[in-house]
């Protein structure tokens, strides 16, 4: 097995770990145990458990980033487009909101990597805001687009536990595009019969 194998396995496990536990909670000796080496080959990629948990994090991070990109790219009505968006977030940090926290205590500390990739979701809704002529010009439509994601956050570390991601993601959309009242859905009908 080549190196970049066996470095691809054992981020493949570690995601999964890290994903089902704490940080404190999981154990080299089982990420290791799932990727099928030692655990001193896991020391030999990643020299800390630090350093194996942000590997897996940056990951798991970039594809979703690519996955909130090909949504984005869909030829579909704006609310689906968003649907689909906030869809693909809120299922990476459903069942792991502590990864949220960790992620934005990460997004802080500006990484260029991090800011990079925050920047390429937020293009990716900018995107969808500009082809379907909502947000305002560039300028707002930054602020615009952060909403949509302030939103999902919100929708993540609130939601109850018995609600359905599905139906979570609808409202998320919908209280973005619509307003609490509902009253921007005139709004948002001649806005499209005008464009």
């Amino acid at each position: 097995m080549s190196n970049h194998d066996k470095r691809q396995r054992i981020l493949s496990a570690a995601t999964t770990v890290f994903a089902e536990r704490d940080f404190h909670r999981v154990l080299v000796s089982e990420v290791a145990s799932r990727a099928g080496v030692g655990k001193g080959t896991v020391y030999l990629y990643f020299p800390t458990k630090d350093d194996l948990h942000r590997a897996a994090l940056e990951g798991s991070l970039e594809r979703l980033a690519a996955e909130v990109e090909r949504a984005a790219e869909a030829d579909a009505p704006v609310e689906a487009l968003l649907r689909d968006i906030v869809l693909s977030i809120l299922r990476f940090f459903w069942r792991r909101h502590h990864l949220l926290t960790l992620v934005q205590r990460y997004e802080r500390r500006t990484t260029r990597r991090a800011t990079e990739r925050r920047r390429r979701v937020l293009d990716a809704v900018e995107g969808v805001l500009a082809r379907h002529r909502l947000g305002g010009g560039p300028a707002g439509r930054y602020l615009t687009a952060a909403f949509l994601l302030g939103l999902a956050r919100a929708a993540i570390l609130e939601h109850a536990p018995d609600d359905r991601v599905e139906t979570v993601a609808a409202r998320v959309v919908d209280l973005y595009l619509h307003g609490v009242t509902g009253r921007g859905r005139a709004a948002l009908a001649r806005q499209r019969g005008a464009a």
